[in-house]
């Protein structure tokens, strides 16, 4: 068999070597493209062995492939269909696939759960969705919407990302914000939490509704906490940094950054003190029923966050004192 490999000069082989560059003349599967670069390395070298040890084939695998390449070329390396010679045919009766078209064509909208059930209720049939299913399949019983669905004017809006190289240095050059949704007895609470990268000073707005509206509430209060306009603002892709809180950064300039999709860690500062508000705030009696009790709450908790509560991060010292530090060093330096 390797004398006759040798022998034979397919029209591929010899007479064009370099098999693997008809890659780019003809269309191929990636498999296709991988059993080529077998017969090229097979017409370089004129070795059998070699090559099946060069790609780790076995010798017979190689020789049914060659065959086939000298045979038909490049379309004997495609894989041939592996579907069985007789397959089971459809058993379902002629008249009850005729009333699942007319059903199908009646309501397109419907799905194949809500066609079985109506099969079954007015006509009598019994079917199972999977077998409807089939039957839509088969008779190509899919219809094009009338009217295209209204894509919403949020996702059209293109979000930029927290460029890689920005990294806060000093006071209000990044603020990360987010939402925390609040336990309360009555109805619904939503804090709106902004951090300074820097200082770790935080400000939380407590709302009733999560909207842009409110957002624009929170940004006034955190842009008189932190003393000075902040510079850019990092906020994940809710809708409450959309609307009037994209219009009022874009009146003050104010670049917009998003997070990425289902990436908490894409903004650690705000997750982890709206972690701190859950387990030293609200685990710890921190829940009011009455909205603005529940600000002032939070507000002594801010209260003892700010100059109190030691942090780590900052060496030890609170926000005010890492601020104040900050603040000094900043004088000294003039």
């Amino acid at each position: 068999m390797r004398g006759r490999i040798g022998t034979q000069t397919g029209i591929y082989g010899s007479i064009l070597p370099g098999a693997a560059r008809l890659a780019k003349l003809v269309t191929i599967s990636k498999t296709a493209q991988g059993r080529l670069r077998w017969m090229d390395h097979y017409q370089r070298h004129k070795n059998v062995t070699l090559t099946c040890r060069h790609f780790a084939i076995g010798r017979s695998l190689f020789y049914k492939w060659h065959q086939r390449f000298l045979v038909r070329g490049i379309r004997g390396l495609e894989s041939r269909s592996s579907r069985p010679w007789r397959v089971r045919q459809p058993t379902t009766p002629q008249t009850t696939r005729s009333m699942v078209r007319v059903l199908r064509t009646a309501n397109p909208e419907f799905s194949k759960y809500k066609l079985a059930v109506i099969l079954q209720r007015d006509h009598g049939f019994v079917l199972s969705a999977s077998t409807i299913g089939r039957i839509i399949k088969r008779d190509g019983l899919f219809f094009p919407r009338p009217v295209k669905p209204k894509g919403h004017p949020a996702r059209r809006i293109h979000r930029h990302r927290l460029p890689v190289n920005l990294v806060a240095t000093e006071p209000g050059q990044l603020i990360e914000v987010d939402v925390k949704h609040l336990p309360a007895l009555g109805p619904k609470r939503y804090a709106f939490v902004a951090i300074d990268r820097v200082t770790r000073q935080t400000t939380v707005h407590v709302a009733s509704t999560i909207t842009s509206r409110q957002a624009v509430v929170a940004w006034d209060k955190a842009c008189q906490i932190f003393h000075l306009p902040p510079q850019a603002v990092l906020s994940d892709n809710g809708s409450e940094n959309l609307g009037q809180f994209q219009e009022l950064l874009a009146t003050a300039t104010t670049p917009q950054y998003f997070a990425r999709p289902r990436t908490p860690k894409d903004k650690p500062y705000v997750e982890r003190v709206i972690g701190s508000i859950e387990r030293e705030c609200l685990q710890w009696g921190g829940v009011a029923i009455n909205l603005e009790d529940q600000q002032r709450v939070i507000d002594r908790w801010l209260e003892k966050y700010h100059s109190y509560r030691p942090h780590q991060a900052l060496g030890y010292l609170t926000p005010d004192e890492y601020y104040a530090t900050l603040q000094t060093a900043k004088v000294s330096t003039r």
